[in-house]
C-alpha cells in the first residue's frame, strides 16, 4: 500500500496549489487519489494528486490549450506567406523587436513598438489591406511614434526616403525644434508640412 503524502490547504502540490482531497478513484486494479487543486491561472480543477505531484499534470488544462492556440497562430501565419503584405508585416515586427536587425537601432533601440494588435497578421492585413496600392511602403506619420493604425500610411518609394530625414531640426526665427514640433506648434498637420518642406524653403513652408 502506498504511503499517503499528507499535504493541507494552500500547499504547493507541483505546479498547483491544493485545496483538499476529493475521493479515490478505481483506475484498473488500483485506487487513485483524487484531489482538488488551484491552477496559477486560477481554476479549481480535479486530479490525481500523484499526477499533479510528479508533474505529469500541471495545469487544469490551460497550458495545453494555450499550445494549441499558438501552434494554430504559427501555422495560420505561415498561411500568410504569399500574402503582399507579410513581408512588410515581419520587417516591421523585426525592426522594432530584434536587436540583429540593421534597422534595429533607428528603431527598437528608439524605443519604437508595435502596437499589440498588430503582432497578429490578421489585424494588421485587415487594417492596412484595405487602403495598400501595389508598389507603396508603409510608413509612420509621427516618426517618433508607434507602429499603429493611428499613425501608418501607404507612401511611394521617394516620398518614404524624403521622410527619413524628418528627424532634422529645423531653425525658424532663431529656433530650433523637430518637424513634429513645429507641426504642433503652427498648428500645420504633419503630412502637409512634410509636403511642403519637400518642395519649398522653411520660410514658405511655414507660411504658406
Amino acid at each position: 500500500m502506498s504511503r499517503i503524502t499528507k499535504v493541507v490547504k494552500g500547499d504547493q502540490v507541483g505546479t498547483c496549489i491544493f485545496l483538499e482531497d476529493r475521493t479515490s478513484k478505481m483506475i484498473g486494479n488500483s485506487s487513485k487519489r483524487v484531489s482538488l487543486f488551484e491552477c496559477s491561472c486560477g481554476n479549481e480543477f480535479e486530479a490525481h494528486f500523484l499526477g499533479v505531484k510528479s508533474g505529469n499534470t500541471k495545469s487544469c488544462g490551460c497550458l495545453r490549450n494555450e499550445k494549441i492556440r499558438q501552434q494554430g497562430l504559427k501555422n495560420k501565419k505561415h498561411g500568410y506567406r504569399n500574402h503582399i503584405l507579410y513581408k512588410t508585416w515581419t520587417g516591421m515586427i523585426r525592426r522594432c523587436s530584434s536587436p540583429k536587425d540593421q534597422g534595429y537601432k533607428n528603431y527598437g533601440g528608439r524605443g519604437i513598438k508595435v502596437d499589440s494588435s498588430w503582432l497578429s497578421i490578421d489585424n494588421f492585413i485587415e487594417d492596412m489591406f484595405p487602403s495598400f496600392k501595389e508598389g507603396l511602403e508603409l510608413d509612420r506619420i509621427d516618426v517618433n511614434g508607434n507602429y499603429c493604425k493611428e499613425n501608418c500610411i501607404w507612401v511611394t518609394r521617394k516620398q518614404n526616403m524624403n521622410n527619413t530625414r524628418r528627424n532634422r531640426l529645423i531653425e525658424y526665427g532663431g529656433v530650433s525644434k523637430t518637424i513634429s514640433q513645429w507641426s504642433d506648434d503652427l498648428g500645420i498637420p504633419y503630412k502637409t508640412l512634410i509636403a511642403r518642406l519637400n518642395r519649398w524653403d522653411v520660410e514658405k513652408s511655414f507660411n504658406y
